[in-house]
């Protein structure tokens, strides 16, 4: 009788080598997506913070130059039309495609000699509802002394 070698792998070391290799694929597939939706959800908040930085600029801007002001608010946009001198200077709508801005705390008819407000800003993607940012921010303006 001979003493015969096998050489080869058998059925059972093929389906174990698959069967590992899935598992490896499938973790680092798991692995990237989780990173890619965190990358997303940061850019967005990125996106969400510049918007909030330039609308409480702008709105920190017109309290200080405009006599008085009337905000104006819709779904998921507002807009403000500023008065210097009895006339309208400036109209600024604050709304962006993928974003629905809303702000509280914020009277519809505003004189900026007179008060100061401490708003609520907030900031949604329109996609994903539960990506928000929520800012609070206070407009004033100094007072004029009145003469003694």
């Amino acid at each position: 009788m001979k003493n015969s070698k096998q050489s080869g792998i058998s059925l059972v070391e093929v389906l174990a080598i698959i069967v590992l290799l899935s598992i490896v694929v499938l973790l680092s597939w798991s692995i990237f997506f989780q990173g890619a939706n965190y990358t997303n959800k940061a850019i967005s908040k990125n996106q969400m913070q510049q918007e909030a930085n330039y609308i409480i600029s702008k709105l920190n801007k017109i309290h200080l130059q405009s006599d008085t002001y009337k905000v104006k608010r819709d779904s998921c946009k507002f807009s403000i039309e500023a008065t210097t001198d009895g006339r309208v200077t400036d109209t600024v709508t604050f709304e962006n495609n993928q974003l629905c801005i809303s702000i509280k705390n914020l009277p519809e008819n505003v004189n900026p000699n007179e008060q100061d407000i401490n708003l609520q800003l907030t900031i949604q993607k329109l996609e994903e509802p539960s990506n928000n940012l929520t800012l609070e921010a206070l407009l004033q303006r100094l007072k004029e002394a009145s003469p003694s």
